[in-house]
């Protein structure tokens, strides 16, 4: 009986505590990646991708406590790479994907209108579609290899920003890399490998 008392007590306490203790929102957010693709092979590569600039935006959720908070977020994102030969060639890769990172974010400066931070952390993503593009003497043709890809991705992510705190609403500037520790490829040659790579500049809008 006194341990059920003192758990029921733990609860109580805890159920008062904890809501006003935690901060936690959700928003919107969007901006830009420059993606790239990292190729590795057994034989001599005899070029590499650029940076392939797109779209990219979503939802994430934020629950913090002073210094530290957790946020996990749902994005559309495009990686891949291009190869520009000149104006008139060209070859790209284009990876769509459903990315889910799961970060923690360090506020350097937890309280007050302008709030520095760094963040850090994993994701997973999901391959929704998977299109080639190549581009000879100007006439483009595209081409679904989707199944020639593996559907899941992982990676880490390390970035950093700044949180604008505006009364109930806040707003976020920040740049972040995402680096790919998976072989995209589904059947790959001995020695063969393609990892997504990206850069990624977002704002984003904290209910």
């Amino acid at each position: 009986m006194k341990k059920l008392a003192i758990v029921a007590l733990a609860a109580i306490f805890l159920t008062a505590f904890v809501p006003k203790a935690l901060e936690a929102g959700v928003g919107l957010k969007g901006g830009l990646t420059w993606s790239s693709l990292a190729l590795a092979s057994a034989e001599p590569i005899p070029f590499s991708f650029g940076n392939l600039q797109y779209y990219a935006g979503g939802l994430f959720f934020d629950v913090g406590l002073g210094f530290v908070s957790v946020q996990p977020e749902i994005l559309y994102v495009r990686m891949g790479g291009l190869y520009e030969v000149d104006e008139a060639n060209s070859l790209e890769f284009r990876h769509e994907y459903l990315q889910v990172p799961l970060l923690l974010r360090f506020n350097v400066i937890p309280a007050g209108p302008i709030r520095p931070f760094v963040c850090a952390g994993g994701y997973g993503a999901y391959l929704i579609r998977s299109v080639g593009v190549m581009e000879v003497d100007g006439e483009t043709t595209k081409e679904v290899i989707t199944e020639d890809y593996q559907r899941l991705d992982y990676g880490v992510v390390g970035g950093a920003g700044i949180l604008f705190k505006l009364g109930i609403i806040g707003l976020s500037v920040e740049g972040r890399y995402n680096y790919g520790l998976v072989n995209l490829f589904k059947d790959p040659a001995a020695g063969d490998s393609m990892k997504n790579r990206s850069v990624m500049a977002l704002v984003g809008i904290k209910f």
